[in-house]
């Protein structure tokens, strides 16, 4: 899919209903793993456009600590600068 770069104050990423896949430039300050988390969490989106409990199976088939991803990701991005 399309990707592009974003600079939304409070998204990691984001999907479109057209297949795009945007994702936070903040993420360069972040670990690998909690990139991928990221990634996998939108494209994930490209099967299920929501949060049902068949997205997050799709996100745990591929991530199954996403959880614990999702945590660090949010504790890590909360000292990072938004500009």
């Amino acid at each position: 899919p399309p990707i592009a770069l974003s600079a939304a104050r409070t998204r990691w990423g984001s999907c479109s209903s057209r297949g795009v896949v945007r994702l936070n430039w903040r993420l360069g300050f972040m670990p690998l793993n909690l990139v991928d988390y990221v990634v996998v969490h939108e494209l994930a989106h490209l099967r299920e456009m929501n949060h049902s409990p068949r997205f997050w199976s799709l996100v745990e088939g591929l991530c199954p600590d996403w959880r614990e991803r999702r945590r660090e990701l949010r504790l890590r991005g909360a000292g990072l600068p938004t500009f």
